[in-house]
């Protein structure tokens, strides 16, 4: 007995000296390993387990991060990523050109109104009264760019930024979707640049001039009871650059003696920083505008040249010194541009500004929570300078924000305080680029048109949220809602949460089931007379192969949407309803009907509702 023991020490020893490894099962280290399974479900295999073929971890991380740095993407690609890797992912799209809103809004304009015109023609119908482009139009070009854009991470950053930078069709602006674009392509042309760019792209932009009434701010007149319009001057600094209340850098609050919160500025501030953008009139005078030869100060946004940046009218601008903050006073000799130029870089160089920034982005990117060590991470990359010297570098927020540890590590999602409510546009976009859908939206007689229209006006109604639709400049939901219950309890946040209420928690499922029983993705808005099309459906060619088996098809859903985080207790009911779903009951469609029913329930589950 003894020697046989001692012959099997040696026969393993020497294997174990033959093959020294000594990381873990699944590694991909199978050499002189042969596996015996009882079983090979689902066409798996032992070996797979061993050598790591089978298992999707790296899969879903990278389902993960890309669920985090875009707005959906198809299997092949997450494969691709997995095997890229993150950083060179994020390097590879700060090179690819960006996919811009208004050429898209043009073209699908020029194509509906061509077949407006030729409709009413036909008929004896007035061309005259044609009304566009609009909000509508503003709402197709952004579907149809953002479901065949490639440039993924600019996109979700411009989404991001404009969820921070507000405007609103819910205005005026209404009426002109060459504005919602012009100044929605701010953001996507300037994602990787630094966010001081983005800001004074925005200060001047007059969509933004109009909606926040600093477009024709006129300087003080004291004889006429004149004053400048603090509205811009309040929500650039509130909002936009260093909030409310002084902060360390890592987005805790800074107290006084009295352990109160310190304010960033007062009414006194508002008043002085008011005056920095007075002046700021019309760029240029719409093509349309006959009544005039050129553009003047006053001229409201009607006239206004929409796309064109405002421009400083010397004698309406406010002359003499400002106090900026109470510590920086501007040249009495300053220009209305060069005033505004110094006020901006007060702002972007303000303490407030890198922790305020970084902790916004993060809860649009990746989670609502985030510690003060994460905040103090990416405020260190916007205080870092670039090659130029600049800071507040897009690039370096970015790749702070999404290689952080805090982003990437597995161990995190178990953290109570991790993950985030998936906002329902984000989830609405995300399943549409997901989940294949059928070819553009088609005429009666079959033909392409090559678009991708949805009117988005559905989403608003049974969501509460739209792109560049908000009801207030402070956003769909503020960045520190915390629902009434065990969250505001435990002194979290979870900003999303403000637009759930119990209509749209049922009219968001009726969405939901929409999208997938119906397999209603898109709406167009057009008249049947004049566009008569049908619209884009669901392509579930790619899921039905998995669709003869539970498991397999829950698994497949859960890499396109779940990112892995499908939970047991989700599996459990999912699996009994699924199951339910067979040829006796069904007929020949029942593969069909089971993968319908399981798209709903997975994307109505909590595992893809929140997202860690």
């Amino acid at each position: 007995m003894r020697n046989i023991i001692t012959f099997l020490l040696l026969y393993l020893l020497h294997n174990l000296y033959a093959q020294p490894y000594t990381d873990y099962l699944g590694r991909g280290h199978a050499q002189g390993i042969t596996v015996t399974t009882s079983n090979n479900y689902g066409g798996s295999s032992g070996m797979a387990t061993v050598n790591g073929s089978g298992i999707d971890h790296k899969f879903f991380d990278a389902a993960r991060f890309l669920g985090q740095a875009t707005l959906g993407v198809k299997k092949p690609y997450i494969g691709q990523v997995a095997n890229m890797g993150y950083e060179a992912w994020i390097n590879d799209q700060f090179t690819i050109p960006p996919s811009l809103i208004v050429p898209k809004v043009n073209r699908i304009w020029d194509t509906l109104k061509t077949l407006q015109v030729v409709y009413r023609l036909a008929n004896g119908l007035d061309t005259a009264d044609i009304f566009g482009p609009y909000s509508l139009h503003f709402n197709y070009a952004w579907w149809d760019n953002n479901i065949k854009a490639q440039d993924l991470l600019r996109q979700r950053v411009a989404l991001a930024l404009s969820e921070i930078l507000v405007i609103s069709h819910d205005s005026q602006l209404g009426d002109w979707a060459r504005a919602l674009g012009s100044y929605y392509d701010i953001f996507v042309g300037d994602a990787f640049t630094t966010y001081k760019s983005i800001l004074k792209k925005v200060t001047y932009h007059p969509a933004m001039g109009h909606y926040l009434s600093h477009l024709n701010n006129p300087k003080t007149d004291t004889t006429k009871n004149i004053r400048p319009d603090q509205n811009f001057a309040r929500e650039i600094m509130q909002l936009f650059t260093i909030g409310l209340y002084e902060l360390n850098m890592n987005g805790t609050l800074k107290l006084n003696a009295q352990g109160q919160p310190i304010p960033t500025y007062d009414n006194d501030d508002i008043a002085e920083m008011s005056k920095i953008f007075t002046g700021l009139g019309p760029g240029e005078k719409e093509p349309y505008v006959w009544w005039s030869l050129f553009a003047y100060f006053g001229l409201d946004i009607y006239g206004t040249h929409k796309q064109i940046p405002m421009k400083i009218y010397i004698e309406h601008h406010e002359p003499g010194s400002k106090k900026l903050l109470k510590t920086t006073i501007t040249s009495p000799n300053n220009t209305g541009d060069e005033d505004i130029d110094q006020a901006i870089n007060v702002l972007i160089n303000h303490p407030n500004t890198g922790p305020f920034i970084a902790k916004l982005l993060i809860q649009r990117l990746v989670k609502s929570n985030p510690s003060p060590a994460y905040i103090q991470r990416v405020a260190n990359a916007y205080y870092t300078p670039n090659a130029s010297g600049e800071i507040s570098d897009m690039k370096n927020i970015i790749k702070a924000i999404l290689l952080d540890p805090e982003a990437r590590s597995v161990e995190d999602q178990y953290n109570p305080t991790s993950g985030m409510k998936r906002s329902p546009f984000v989830s609405a976009i995300q399943f549409a680029r997901s989940i294949d859908i059928n070819s553009p939206l088609k005429t009666s007689n079959n033909q392409p048109t090559d678009l991708y229209l949805n009117n988005s006006f559905d989403l608003n109604e049974d969501f509460g949220q739209t792109v560049l639709g908000s009801p207030t400049v402070f956003n769909f939901y503020p960045s520190d809602f915390s629902p009434i219950g065990p969250l505001n309890d435990l002194n979290l946040v979870a900003p999303e949460f403000k637009l759930l209420n119990s209509s749209k928690a049922i009219s968001g499922i009726n969405k939901i089931h929409g999208w997938t029983i119906w397999e209603a993705i898109f709406w167009d808005w057009e008249d049947d007379k004049i566009l008569p099309t049908t619209n884009s459906t669901l392509n579930k060619t790619n899921l039905l192969q998995y669709a003869h088996d539970t498991e397999l098809l829950m698994n497949e859903i859960d890499k396109l949407l779940t990112y892995g985080q499908l939970s047991d207790q989700s599996k459990k009911y999912i699996r009994t309803a699924l199951n339910g779903v067979r040829q006796n009951t069904f007929g020949n469609n029942w593969r069909n009907e089971r993968l319908k029913l399981a798209l709903f329930l997975i994307t109505i589950s909590s595992d893809f509702v929140i997202i860690k």
